[in-house]
């Protein structure tokens, strides 16, 4: 009977809620629901009114920061922040996304000086460095967004500065203090739509790098 009332499942779910998701734990997706949400057009809320200033004050960031720069866009999705950019032209964006779908979606949109590859950025690198690592509104489906951040800043130059996006929701605090162990916050927005849905747009940098823009 205990067995049944104390399931695997129902333990991890109850581990997560209580001692993961307060310590800052992201929950991680199987690739295949990532693929139906994007064919289902369940994130076609990127592309509206509601989600444009966020996405806004990131575009226009990055284009007041670097001249001719090189963008990386970790958990691009099916290319909506890339399109933005198009009037800020980039020397070179790379968007990566784990999702199949995802990614056949960005191509199909035919932006200029974009390129989106398939990864899971838990194991996935790249082969080159960036002035500017974008993680929008992915880090919640990262287990230690902390460490996931970390990970990346190999392929930062210097000068340049990640920018983080996420969405207030569930124990977003304690997400941005796993990202602090890694990374201090040069400038910080807050943006709340009429919906009353808020988010934080932080532009940050390794610890201990005092570099400036190049």
């Amino acid at each position: 009977m205990l067995n049944k009332i104390f399931r695997p499942d129902l333990l991890s779910r109850l581990k997560y809620k209580y001692i993961d998701a307060p310590s800052g734990h992201g929950r991680p997706i199987p690739r295949e629901a990532a693929d139906a949400e994007y064919a289902s057009g369940a994130w076609r809320h990127f592309h509206e009114p509601p989600e444009l200033a966020r996405q806004a004050v990131i575009v226009v960031t990055v284009s007041q920061l670097h001249q001719n720069h090189a963008v990386l866009d970790v958990g691009c999705g099916s290319g909506e922040l890339a399109q933005l950019f198009q009037p800020y032209p980039c020397r070179r964006y790379l968007g990566v996304d784990f999702s199949t779908e995802g990614i056949r979606l960005a191509r199909t949109r035919g932006l200029k000086g974009c390129e989106f590859v398939e990864g899971d950025f838990t194991t996935w690198r790249p082969k080159e460095m960036f002035d500017v690592i974008i993680f929008s509104e992915c880090l919640g489906y990262a287990w230690d967004p902390g460490a996931l951040t970390a990970a990346f800043l190999p392929f930062l130059k210097p000068g340049g500065q990640v920018i983080v996006s996420y969405f207030r929701c569930g124990h977003w605090q304690a997400l941005w203090r796993r990202l602090a162990r890694h990374l201090r916050t040069l400038e910080s927005t807050t943006l709340t739509n009429a919906r009353g849905q808020t988010w934080d747009v932080k532009v940050m940098q390794p610890a201990g790098r005092t570099d400036q823009p190049q």
